[in-house]
């Protein structure tokens, strides 16, 4: 079953990786490290998050040091960055990012304290014009679009614009245990796939297992589902490790090797227009 795993591992893409440095978070290892653990699985890449920064410059030199990791950039659209702010999508777009995240510490659904937080929606229920400009960019530069740390509601109201202005990738971010049963089929109906992050299943998280990550595969369906790591945390191992230990796990779950090799391989290849052949 080994060579099974890492017949995955090799040429598999995580869509949810953290690194260092990140002010104000520890993280396990530096870019530089988190890259080398991945080119030497033999992973065929990742996606670089950081909260506070865009990642696309940063990737492009961890693609060229590491021949055959394609290391792709994004932004994430907290304070740090102007909040919903299309012009820093475009300059992350300029740079090469593939994938936009909306608010995630800054969201208001995800802060205790109210006060300067970010909204998708405004006291009518209605998407705010900021999101309609930075749906125009992702829609444009053909980025992939994902929900961030969003509620359900604004969620869907998200991926439903997002699809009427022609935005093709869109990935609703582990909202599993945020949103019910009703609400992720809803997503996906709008063609959001949906994340399952291996950290939920670590214990520091705990929020799911293993078995109930296969169960929810199984439900919303493989062809709609994609697995990442979300790792970089200073208490869980390499994002690369960890990404052999979803596979494996998932395969020991009841999952079959060519439904794994979908959720890591197939289904984030198609988001980022991507496949790496290793």
């Amino acid at each position: 079953m080994s060579e099974v795993v890492q017949g995955l591992l090799r040429g598999s893409i995580d869509m949810h990786v953290h690194s260092g440095p990140e002010p104000g978070r520890q993280r396990r290892m530096d870019a530089l490290e988190t890259g080398r653990h991945a080119y030497e699985a033999e992973m065929g890449g990742f996606v670089l998050k950081s909260h506070l920064y865009p990642t696309a410059a940063l990737a492009d030199i961890l693609s060229r040091m590491y021949p055959g990791l394609r290391v792709h950039g994004a932004v994430a659209l907290n304070a740090a960055v102007g909040g919903l702010n299309a012009a820093a999508v475009e300059a992350a777009s300029d740079l090469g990012a593939r994938m936009v995240w909306m608010p995630t510490y800054s969201a208001r659904s995800s802060t205790r304290d109210h006060q300067g937080s970010i909204a998708l929606m405004d006291e009518a229920g209605r998407l705010t014009q900021e999101v309609h400009d930075v749906l125009d960019v992702v829609s444009s530069r053909g980025m992939v679009l994902a929900s961030g740390h969003v509620s359900p509601t604004e969620a869907i109201a998200l991926f439903q614009e997002a699809g009427f202005r022609g935005v093709r990738g869109m990935v609703a971010t582990h909202p599993t245990g945020a949103a019910t049963s009703e609400e992720l089929r809803k997503m996906v109906s709008l063609g959001a796939y949906v994340e399952l992050t291996f950290l939920a299943c670590m214990p520091s998280v705990g929020r799911t297992t293993p078995k109930k990550m296969a169960e929810t595969i199984r439900d919303l369906g493989v062809a709609s589902c994609v697995v990442t790591t979300d790792f970089g945390q200073w208490m869980n191992p390499p994002p690369a490790e960890g990404m052999r230990m979803a596979i494996a796990e998932l395969l020991n779950a009841g999952l079959e090797p060519d439904e794994v090799s979908t959720l890591v391989k197939g289904n984030p290849a198609s988001l980022l227009g991507s496949a790496v052949q290793r």
